[in-house]
């Protein structure tokens, strides 16, 4: 079944889409872990009266077949030419990799479609205790990252925090990805981009806190900026590596998109008359070659009662196949 995947921005100019970015935002709330999550009173605030900076915050709402499913949120840092994917939140009824890779390439085809300059894509993943103890939204992007050619590069990175909280610090993996399957950074150009980070965090909290706060949470920004600098290899390029990507584990969705759909039962229950009928068509096809061969040879036809007892035998098969499936 085909269904349709679309996406809208949402700013202080689609006062339209207001009941669409509430439902949207309870998806994100509901969705996002905790930790990695920016206050939703924050992110409806800097919508609604944003400041003119160099960075610029773009919000969707995901909508499939026309229903709201979920919201993505990206940041365009111009100094550095790099679009950050900061949250892609999909409701659990629609959360699937097709979903994923869809929504992925509507943002995509959005910043190609209205002229921003795009040199890098990047994705900043939780890598708590080496990467064994993640949130499951950060396995699952880790995968469709790499399906989607994303590289992984090889230096020291870690998380700025959200506002004073330094639980929301941690250390991350930075992946990248750009026109051409670069195999390397250089730590210069990987440095501006990690300190382009650490003053968008900046210019986002100073609206919400105040001075005495906001002096404390710029020196956090810069002693956490100060590690990952301190914690580079002394080389000029950085690699970035590319591994085959992870095969599905047990139980995970693939290309389909789950949609609520109350025909689901009926339509399954539909094949059990059908298996029956084609069981009696196959037993009876043979029993009649049977017949055919042991009277061209000869053969006793009273022996024919061996066939009838199978047939009979893949009737009764067909019965309880039927009764079973009934009851379930």
């Amino acid at each position: 079944m085909q269904h349709l995947f679309e996406l809208k921005r949402f700013d202080s100019s689609t006062s339209s889409l207001k009941n669409d970015f509430a439902k949207a935002l309870k998806i994100y709330v509901d969705q996002t872990p905790a930790d990695i999550k920016t206050n939703s009173n924050e992110l409806s605030s800097w919508l609604m009266s944003p400041y003119k900076t160099h960075f610029e915050v773009l919000v969707f709402i995901l909508y499939c077949d026309g229903e709201v499913v979920g919201l993505a949120m990206m940041t365009y840092h111009q100094q550095v030419q790099v679009m950050a994917y900061e949250y892609v939140a999909i409701d659990n009824a629609y959360s699937s990799f097709a979903s994923y890779f869809s929504y992925l390439d509507l943002l995509n085809s959005y910043t190609a479609e209205n002229g921003y300059d795009v040199l890098y894509w990047i994705v900043e993943i939780n890598n708590r205790n080496g990467g064994k103890d993640i949130d499951k939204e950060s396995v699952l992007f880790k995968k469709i990252l790499c399906l989607s050619q994303f590289g992984k590069i090889g230096a020291y990175h870690m998380t700025f925090p959200l506002g004073l909280d330094k639980d929301s610090s941690f250390d991350a993996v930075m992946y990248i990805k750009s026109n051409d399957r670069i195999k390397q950074i250089s730590k210069d150009k990987y440095m501006k981009i990690v300190e382009s980070i650490k003053e968008y965090y900046a210019v986002w909290y100073k609206r919400f806190m105040l001075n005495e706060d906001y002096s404390r949470y710029c020196q956090i920004l810069r002693d956490v900026f100060d590690k990952i600098k301190s914690k580079q290899a002394p080389i000029d390029s950085i690699p970035i590596s590319y591994i085959d990507c992870p095969l599905l584990t047990p139980g995970e969705k693939t290309h389909s998109v789950i949609v609520p759909n109350t025909n689901a039962t009926k339509k399954k229950k539909w094949l059990i008359p059908v298996a029956i009928l084609g069981i009696v068509a196959i037993a009876s096809i043979i029993a009649a070659l049977c017949w055919m061969i042991f009277a061209k040879f000869g053969i006793d036809i009273s022996s024919i009662a061996i066939i009838i007892a199978n047939v009979a035998a893949a009737l009764i098969s067909a019965f309880f196949l039927w009764f079973i499936g009934k009851k379930s």
